[in-house]
């Protein structure tokens, strides 16, 4: 009786990541244009003590136990202990101090 071969084993070469595929963009499926989500407002807190504002066109109140700050479409209001603008340009600040809450209006 003849004796049949075992297949083989394949070896399937490793997949880097992305290699080979295109870029997924986001936009392409939302029906918003891109352009809208530029002019979003982006807050980032670095714990309790700092935050950064992106979209900021200016100050509303200043205070060192409030600030409230405009942007394109909201009102931030920052409350705590020793606030002050570290930073200001065209479309950001940089608000440090003890921060005890964060509203949006």
């Amino acid at each position: 009786m003849a004796q049949r071969k075992k297949p083989a084993k394949q070896t399937v070469p490793a997949r880097r990541p992305g290699g080979g595929k295109k870029p997924f963009l986001l936009t392409k499926g939302l029906e918003e244009p891109a352009a809208a989500f530029l002019s979003q407002v982006r807050v980032e807190l670095l714990g309790n003590h700092q935050a950064i504002v992106d979209g900021c066109r200016g100050i509303i109140e200043y205070s060192d136990s409030c600030i409230r700050l405009s942007t394109t479409r909201l009102i931030l209001k920052f409350t705590g202990t020793g606030l002050e603008i570290r930073a200001l340009t065209d479309s950001s600040a940089i608000v440090e101090g003890t921060i005890l809450s964060l509203e949006y209006s």
